[in-house]
């Protein structure tokens, strides 16, 4: 029998104090890989404004405040306690920090509000035409030249395939599915992920980092 897929509030709620070692021992060279998330961006005291959905405990913050000291962050996040973690870690950068707690598939964004936008590890848990009509979403939330960054895993096409299978499987277990809603890991492949991007109004897609499946990539308008 296939397992119920946990909620994702629930999932990530039980798990907020391990989590960062979780993702530690999981992502392959976790610190390089964070830290390459932030390397588009300029080396600048200026207050670039940065929005950061899927936040967590806002392990990508640390890299983007070495490049970008003043950086005011919109960090959404669906998670209370990874929130509060995360408010925990950066005591000293709250004046810098909006905490915006709910779905970022819900939550407006806005219009050219942002310089940057970024995603770490979160949007695997989405399907391709819920994923690319949130790409237009962060497109318009972005100023004219602004960019945004995401590290993910990225898989071969046949796995993805495999694992969407698997996904539609574990929904039939359920009444009522809400796409995005539960942890269920379906990642994409680069091929996918560039033509969801490019589709959703960036002029340019580039990867920028890459160790086994764990890809970071730069979307530029």
């Amino acid at each position: 029998m296939v397992p119920e897929p946990e909620r994702m509030t629930d999932f990530f709620d039980t798990r907020f104090e391990s989590y960062d070692e979780q993702m530690e021992r999981n992502v392959a060279s976790f610190a390089a890989f964070y830290a390459s998330v932030a390397f588009p961006l300029p080396r600048t005291a200026e207050p670039l404004r940065i929005l950061d959905i899927g936040c967590g405990t806002g392990l990508e913050l640390e890299a983007l405040f070495d490049r970008a000291s003043c950086a005011q962050v919109t960090a959404v996040d669906l998670s209370r306690k990874m929130l509060e973690e995360l408010r925990r870690k950066y005591a000293d950068r709250l004046s810098q920090i909006t905490l915006v707690q709910g779905s970022y598939l819900e939550i407006p964004f806005g219009e050219e509000c942002y310089d940057y936008a970024v995603s770490v590890m979160t949007l695997h848990h989405l399907l391709p035409e819920r994923k690319r009509r949130l790409y237009e979403r962060v497109r318009l939330a972005l100023r004219p030249g602004g960019e945004y960054l995401e590290g993910d895993y990225v898989v071969s096409e046949e796995r993805s395939r495999r694992l969407l299978a698997e996904y539609e499987q574990r929904m039939r277990s359920l009444e009522n599915p809400e796409q995005g809603a539960y942890h269920v890991d379906i990642p994409l492949s680069w091929q996918t992920q560039r033509r969801l991007l490019l589709g959703a109004g960036f002029d340019r897609v580039e990867v920028v980092w890459q160790e086994g499946e764990a890809l970071v990539y730069v979307a530029s308008i």
